[in-house]
């Protein structure tokens, strides 16, 4: 079964658990190391890609996009770093897009079920919408001042992360139902030959 799972996707669903459940328990810390961990990473991105350039000497089709792209991020990197308390204010939209993308992607999966005759495609299309919905909800946050944005992001970020969880094992376990059985009716017609 496990050569069904993807393991980009496990590590996201669990991502999204840790991340929620920090949001929980420890709000406006963990919202400011998130922010100084995606700072980091954006800023080492930003820093490869001038390295990159640099490598090149600027030749190349692809050198002033790597050139510009490296300016960029390693500016976004920096910003971030050094205002935390501004990119915080916009990190649940983020999250919000990701889990939007994440619950599209699952759609898909739900559709190459239907392809292959899989038994409950539709639950994994349902729980996928359901996923949309609630990154569409993250985005537009329409929550009032009494409600902790960050608070509402951890809970859907475990929501979001059990769902993801439980979608892709069931549909590693109907791929893997589904290739046996076709192995069974190739057997079947091989040996009635």
């Amino acid at each position: 079964m496990l050569r069904y799972v993807k393991s980009g996707m496990m590590l996201l669903s669990i991502a999204y658990i840790v991340i929620g459940m920090m949001l929980l328990i420890m709000p406006q810390t963990s919202l400011l190391w998130i922010c100084y961990a995606f700072g980091a990473v954006v800023l080492i991105t930003g820093i490869v890609c001038l390295i990159q350039y640099a490598r090149i000497r600027g030749t190349g089709f692809t050198a002033p996009f790597m050139l510009v792209g490296g300016v960029i991020t390693a500016g976004l990197g920096i910003f971030t770093l050094a205002k935390p308390q501004v990119v915080a204010s916009f990190l649940p939209i983020v999250f919000g897009i990701f889990i939007v993308v994440d619950g599209l992607s699952r759609i898909g999966s739900a559709i190459d079920l239907a392809k292959r005759k899989g038994q409950k495609w539709w639950v994994l299309l349902l729980l996928s919408i359901v996923s949309v919905a609630l990154g569409i909800l993250l985005v537009l946050h329409p929550f009032g001042p009494a409600v902790s944005v960050v608070m509402v992001c951890g809970i859907l970020l475990i929501v979001e992360g059990a769902m993801n969880l439980g979608c892709i094992l069931y549909a590693a376990m109907e791929l893997r139902t589904l290739d046996r059985m076709a192995t069974a009716a190739a057997n079947a017609a091989m040996s009635a030959i």
